[in-house]
This record gives C-alpha cells, structure tokens and sequence, in this order.
C-alpha cells in the first residue's frame, strides 16, 4: 500500500512537473514572441543603420536582441543583411558579439520570480547574470582583438571556403511544435477581445494570420506570459525540490553536473535540441535557485549553451550559400568557442562578480532592476542616440 501511494505521489509529480515545463516554455515563447511582433521592425531598422563605429554596431546588437528576446532572431536578421549587402561585413561583427549580451535578458528576467525569497533570488540572480558577465567579459577580450587583429574574422572566413557548396540542413526545433500552437492561439484570442486587426494571408496552401500588435497589446500579452512565467517556475520549484532532493539529485550531479566537460556538452546539445539558449539558460535558474546546482557546476553549461544556439544560424547560412552570410556566422561560433576556452578555466571571475552583484541585488531590489534597465536598455538607447 505505502508502495502503490508512493507510486502515484511520483506519477502525480512527474506529469505536474511536465505541465509547469510546457507552461513555462510557453510563458516564454509569450513573451518572446510578443516583443519580437512589436519590435521587430525596429529591430531591423537598428541594424540596417548601423555606422562604422565598433561601439556603436556592438549596443545595437545589445538593444535589438534585448527588445525582442531572440539572439536567434537577430543574427538571422544580421546573416541576411550581411548575404544581401546591406550590412558590411567588418560592421557585422561587433554586433554579432553585442547579441551574445543581449539575448542574456531573458534569465536575468526569470530570476526574478524568486525575489520573495532573499535566499532563492540571490542564487537565481547569480546564476542569470553568471551569463551576463561572461558574455560581457568575452567581448571586452575579443572585440578589441579582433579589431586590431581581424583573427577571428580571418578564421570565419578561411573556414567557410571551406564550407561553401556544402549542402546546408534544416533542422526544425521541437520546442516550436510544443509551445507555438498554443502561444499562437492566446496571442489571437487576447488580440481578438482588444478588437485588434488581425489579417489572414494563405502561403503555399497554408493559412496564416498576423496581428498587428499595439502598445496596449503588448502590454497585456506581456503581463499575462509573465504571470505564466511566474506562477510556472514557483510551482515547478516546489516540486523539483521534493524530486530532485534525493535518488535523481545523485543521478543529476553524477551524469549531467559532475564535471565540467559534460556540463558543457550537455549545454551544447540541449541548445542545439531546442534552439534557443534563453530556454536552456533558463531552465537551469531554478534549479540553482532551490540550492540543487551550484554556480560551478552550471557555469560549463551556460557557456555551452551559448555556443550551442549559434548552430541554428550557420544552418540558415548554408542553407542560403551566400559566403559573406556563412562567415558571420561563423564569427559567431567561433566567438563562443574562444571565449569558453579562455574563460572556462577563469570561470572564478564571472562567478565572483555575479555573486557580488546578486548580493548587491538581495539586499537592494533596485540594485537588479537597474542592472537590467542599465545594460540592456538605457546605455545602448542612449549612446546610439547621441551618435546619431
């Protein structure tokens, strides 16, 4: 009897644990999706007119990616710009390495579910602006480097003489079947009670419809994936922690957390799987945040997860056989991979200054929202105003 009831208590926990993940990850297509609707033109607009200023090319990648939640998004946007010569390849670069910051907003953001709990949110905190600073420090490193050196450019560009011609592969994400359907359908429902237009085109026999999102719009589209985002991961915390403490903590700390190159590899694949290192990235802030994984251990993987996503564009970019398109994808790659080289073995410093932000952030809450208003929206905003 105790058996069978311990039985269905783990039945019952299992499939709440996979309705909270399908939650979550729809929370986050959400929110991901509505900036994306809204800004996207913008978005394109930023990166059309970037200037031959490094500095300037480099928050434009910060901003457009902050803005619609994708760095997917945006070096899709940037590898087609540059196959089409309206971007220059060298002015690429530097916003190629300011999405790699850019797109790190998204678990900054999850973090913050945690933030009544002082013990939880500064674990959650360090473990989102753990990615933050790497990708701040990689850039620091490598963008003057490549600027008086142009080797990671050299490398991209050696490499894809070597690619050119080779067939590329699509590969379809299987998070979009998961979330997208029904992210699709409360995105119309909300839009069709706000009476905002909606219109319906037919593409090689397929229906699509397209909402013209408003300011209003996003807003409550935004509220409502937020409130997902936040119910989800309290919930999902609740039952990791009565999970996880025990037989399948052993199991995660042994196979997927026990060493560096395997946190790392499982960083890479899982990006790959789902295409998007905001979801991988994420996920793992709770995990972390209920004291089940440790910065050390998740730091590999987030490095990895950073390399990972940048898969999906070089796919894009054989697929296309452009070779400026395929070099900037490589850029990319090649970006994440120097940078885990060097700061994986100096994973102390990214994990020291996170941790000391993330007290900074415990014990004032406007120490986070100013972070995150700071670097992603109010310097990039300001200094590319200035410039122009």
């Amino acid at each position: 009897m105790t058996i069978n009831k311990e039985l269905r208590s783990a039945i019952i926990k299992f499939v709440m644990m996979i309705l909270l993940l399908w939650v979550f990850l729809l929370s986050i297509k959400l929110f991901g999706g509505a900036f994306k609707h809204y800004f996207k033109a913008d978005a394109k607009n930023l990166i059309e007119n970037a200037t031959n200023n490094p500095m300037i090319s480099l928050l434009i990648g910060i901003l457009a990616t902050a803005i619609i939640q994708s760095s997917s998004s945006t070096t899709s946007i940037i590898i087609a710009f540059v196959g089409a010569g309206t971007l220059s390849f060298n002015n690429a670069i530097p916003m190629i390495m300011g999405a790699n910051i850019g797109t790190s907003v998204t678990n900054t953001i999850v973090s913050f579910a945690n933030v009544k709990n002082p013990i939880e949110f500064r674990r959650s905190f360090a473990s989102a602006t753990v990615h933050d600073i790497f990708n701040i420090l990689a850039v620091a490193l490598f963008l003057p480097l490549e600027l008086s050196t142009k080797f990671i450019s050299k490398s991209a560009l050696f490499i894809t003489e070597l690619l050119v011609g080779t067939k590329g592969v699509k590969f379809d994400s299987p998070i979009n079947h998961i979330v997208k359907p029904a992210a699709a359908k409360i995105e119309m429902t909300i839009a069709s009670i706000m009476n905002n237009p909606i219109t319906e085109t037919i593409k090689d026999g397929k229906v699509k419809f397209d909402i013209e999102y408003s300011g209003i719009l996003l807003t409550v589209v935004t509220v409502f994936a937020l409130g997902l985002l936040f119910v989800s991961l309290k919930y999902m915390s609740e039952i990791m922690k009565s999970i996880l403490l025990g037989k399948f903590e052993r199991i995660l700390h042994k196979y997927v957390f026990n060493n560096m190159i395997t946190s790392f590899i499982f960083g890479i694949l899982f990006t790959v799987s789902v295409q998007s290192s905001s979801i991988t990235t994420s996920l793992i802030v709770p995990l972390v945040g209920a004291g089940i994984l440790n910065l050390n251990q998740i730091f590999p993987y987030t490095v990895g997860a950073n390399i990972g996503t940048t898969i999906t564009g070089i796919l894009a970019s054989l697929v296309s056989g452009n070779p400026f398109g395929v070099s900037i994808a490589l850029v990319h790659t090649l970006f994440n991979i120097f940078g885990a080289a060097v700061f994986i073995p100096l994973k102390s410093i990214p994990i020291k200054l996170s941790e000391m932000l993330s007290k900074k952030a415990t014990e004032n809450k406007l120490w986070a929202i100013g972070y995150v208003a700071i670097v992603f929206f109010i310097v990039p905003i300001s200094l590319i105003f200035i410039s122009n």
